[in-house]
């Protein structure tokens, strides 16, 4: 039986995540690259020489989103049609066992190719708005990390002057300002998407949030446009443990996509009766199919198909690899984070601070090393690097 578990939509979705991983990391380093220090040396003066960058900084970032983001659309397109795939395998051996018994003539419709077209077209709209956003997104957090420089420059020279010391200020004390606001910029990131509660979400978490439920919406899309082409609407629903309230009522009980229940044989012989999917939480976010539910649904051929057991799928091996793999991607994304910071120090010409972070890096990597050994995985050094 075809699974399209969690599990699957969340590998489905990694490629893209990556990508967005890979662009950002380019993204910070490329702003610290600008906030240099110059010949520039007073406050005033190296404010004014910083934002007058920002025109080539916007240039040379929307290039880097261009470049490194330039094969999403075909992974989106991959994935969706991945997830189609895989959610057409059970109804497909049905109407093969149906044509071949006699119930069912061969459908000249394809239904399926039109759902993932639309899908996908939503889809890339919402990457490209992504990147739109990101785009000012880098602007912003360039002229924030100046603000911040003059912000603690300005205060570290109020200080110095009550006591009266000189007006310039020292390369360390430029350092440290600038150090700071490179944390900053580090901590706050850059920004993708501002949701309607005003939550900034970051380019791959939103990227990987879309194509999770849009994997999901295919899977869901294709089997009903399937069931079109053969005129056929009842559907019984998916089972796993651990459904959410919202869900758990409905398992292994039979609907259809129209406005009226009925009843049906199934190809034992035996009567089901089934409702209209409206009756149950379907539409609703935490509903049946909706967002990062895993629920699918196994279509139903009068007299041919025999519905599933009702049974719970306890946890098995692959929930032990799933759960693995997400501990490889956290620490993954922890070596990253200290690779990021340490490049973006070092273009920022904070040599210090980058090889005192340096350590940092090691350290997260004699975690991944420690974990690989214990588990037995495959270590991803390409998930690991920057650039």
């Amino acid at each position: 039986m075809a699974r399209l578990t969690k599990e699957f939509t969340i590998k489905l979705s990694e490629p893209i995540e990556d990508a967005y991983l890979s662009c950002i990391d380019r993204l910070i380093i490329n702003i610290c690259k600008h906030l240099r220090t110059g010949k520039a040396y007073r406050t005033a003066d190296w404010e004014i020489q910083k934002l007058s960058e920002l025109g080539k900084l916007t240039e040379e970032n929307a290039k880097i989103i261009n470049e490194a983001l330039k094969s999403v659309p075909q992974k989106v397109k991959d994935a969706l049609s991945e997830a189609s795939k895989e959610s057409l395998k059970d109804i497909e051996a049905a109407i093969k066992a149906a044509i071949e018994k006699g119930a069912i003539e061969q459908s000249e419709s394809d239904n399926v190719k039109e759902a993932l077209e639309s899908l996908l077209s939503q889809s890339i709209d919402k990457i490209n708005l992504t990147n739109t956003t990101m785009l000012e997104s880098s602007r912003e957090a360039f002229r924030q990390a100046v603000q911040n420089v003059v912000f603690e420059e300005s205060l570290a020279q109020g200080i110095t002057n009550e006591i009266g010391a000189v007006i310039s200020l020292s390369t360390e004390t430029r350092n440290t300002a600038l150090k700071k606001a490179i944390q900053q910029l580090l901590d706050n990131g850059i920004y993708g998407l501002i949701d309607r509660a005003g939550r900034k979400w970051s380019p791959e978490a939103y990227a990987s949030m879309l194509i999770r439920t849009t994997s999901h919406n295919a899977a869901i899309d294709s089997i009903r446009a399937r069931q079109q082409d053969y005129n056929s609407d009842i559907f019984q629903i998916s089972e796993h443990s651990g459904a959410r309230p919202l869900c758990y009522p409905y398992q292994g009980k039979f609907y259809t996509w129209g406005s009226q229940g009925g009843t049906f044989t199934d190809g034992n012989g035996k009567l089901h009766t089934y409702k209209p999917i409206s009756s149950t939480s379907y539409g609703k976010a935490a509903g049946i199919f909706g967002i990062n539910c895993g629920h699918y649904p196994l279509p139903q051929i009068p007299g041919v198909s025999i519905p599933s057991k009702r049974e719970i799928h306890p946890e098995n091996e692959n929930t032990k690899e799933y759960l693995e793999s997400q501990q490889q991607r956290a620490l993954e994304r922890r070596i990253r984070e200290a690779k990021r910071a340490e490049a973006a120090y070092r273009e920022a010409g904070l040599i210090d601070a980058a090889d005192e972070i340096k350590n940092t890096v090691s350290e997260r990597q004699a975690e991944m090393r420690a974990f690989i050994s214990k588990t037995g995985r495959k270590r991803r050094y390409d998930r690991e690097n920057v650039r």
